[in-house]
């Protein structure tokens, strides 16, 4: 049997993992996401799919509004010391220009703690969920919006910037444009191409103007967290149809705002081979898939990697994991995809820093709770227990000794 090989990671490589707040906190009620989840039409399409409504509403979530302190507790108890979270804009700002100084005072609170239990601290501005008045008056898809998500970061840069360590402007805008503007998936489920390019520009214009806001205020590094994926040809004309699909997957929304990081925040989850006219093929290299069908291919991530050297920026892989609620494959895919972190490092990129998706069992989204990624399970049928994985053991490990046995 082959020795094990030691790959060692960069001194003072980050070491953690990520929540969002509306799929952790609970009871956000001024969001569009929570309007969106009981509203009639979204219970009657889960009603007329014969699926149970309250599966699909977040609810009290995993309850780490109020369970911050234990949930931090846990993170470094796992050998972590970096997380990233989410401040949610709907309770900041519940009406357009009033600011609710109470909830300022619990995210320094949250953060307060975070920093307590020796955690370097990730801030995402917007993951996904706007304000209700917000979105009525139509979101990013008016210009507007660049204003109001500027006035919304300088507020909160201000008032919370002792506690961060890094800044994210926008969680995954490739995401949040094709899904919520482009697909119909997520609220508010519209299907314009028209209304996405629209939405493109105003989330590459609120990142560009509220970064040079934030830095100004805190002195701190900012970025987004990109969603990148790894595009692959696959037969007739496959390498002009991955190219071109590759470009507005992963670099249309990227060039428009790199000039305005610090650094790269990298989601990963998506491989994919695309053939003629880009259509996307999946699976035709025979990998696993988690528990919501999507290939499991670590590969790519180095190939991703490597790509984002042209830019000189150092990279923070912001999110990396599966569902998985049996457990049985999340030990492997921690594993393997260090193993091709540790390879582009070796070839170059230069990556400081990875947060496995997710620390909790959370709310996805519009896939409800079902899907598990969580490091810790949280049991719902006895008062959001927390419950470490085995696998979370394996990563406190990797992340104690800065090292993957490979």
């Amino acid at each position: 049997m082959k020795p094990k090989e030691k790959l060692q990671f960069p001194k003072s490589f980050l070491w953690g993992s990520a929540t969002a707040a509306h799929q952790v906190e609970g009871d956000n009620i001024n969001s569009d996401w929570w309007a969106w989840e009981h509203s009639q039409k979204r219970l009657d399409f889960l009603r007329a799919h014969k699926l149970k409504p309250e599966d699909f509403c977040s609810g009290i979530a995993c309850d780490s509004y109020n369970r911050y302190e234990e949930d931090f507790s846990l993170a470094k108890h796992l050998g972590q010391n970096a997380h990233r979270l989410s401040i949610e804009w709907a309770r900041i700002e519940p009406r357009e220009g009033v600011f609710n100084e109470t909830e300022l005072d619990h995210y320094e609170k949250v953060l307060q703690s975070a920093k307590y239990h020796g955690l370097t601290t990730f801030v995402t501005l917007h993951h996904f969920t706007s304000p209700l008045w917000f979105i009525k008056k139509g979101g990013f898809a008016e210009k507007f919006s660049v204003g109001s998500f500027t006035k919304y970061a300088d507020m909160v840069s201000k008032r919370l910037s002792e506690y961060v360590d890094f800044w994210l402007t926008i969680n995954e805008p490739e995401m949040y444009c094709t899904h919520s503007y482009l697909f119909g998936i997520f609220p508010p489920q519209i299907k314009s191409l028209r209304t996405t390019l629209k939405v493109v520009n105003n989330l590459a214009k609120s990142h560009n103007t509220a970064s040079e806001v934030i830095k100004f205020n805190t002195r701190k590094p900012v970025s987004m967290s990109y969603h990148l994926s790894d595009i692959q040809p696959h037969g007739f004309l496959g390498n002009i149809a991955a190219s071109l699909v590759h470009y507005v997957s992963n670099e249309f929304i990227l060039n428009k705002t790199i000039a305005a990081c610090d650094f790269i925040g990298l989601n990963y989850y998506n491989h994919h081979h695309v053939g003629l006219f880009g259509k996307r093929h999946h699976s035709h290299s025979g990998h696993e898939h988690n528990d919501l069908g999507w290939g499991i291919h670590p590969e790519g991530l180095e190939r991703v990697l490597l790509n984002l050297k042209k830019f000189n920026k150092p990279i923070y892989i912001t999110e990396n994991g599966l569902a998985d609620a049996k457990d049985v494959k999340r030990e492997k895919f921690i594993k393997d995809h260090l193993y091709y972190v540790h390879k582009a490092i070796s070839k170059g990129a230069d990556i400081r820093g990875y947060l496995h998706w997710s620390l909790l069992d959370n709310f996805e989204w519009e896939k409800g709770f079902r899907p598990r990624f969580g490091l810790v399970e949280i049991d719902r049928e006895d008062f959001l227990r927390r419950k470490v994985r085995g696998s979370a053991l394996v990563y406190a490990e990797i992340c104690r000794k800065n090292l993957v046995e490979y």
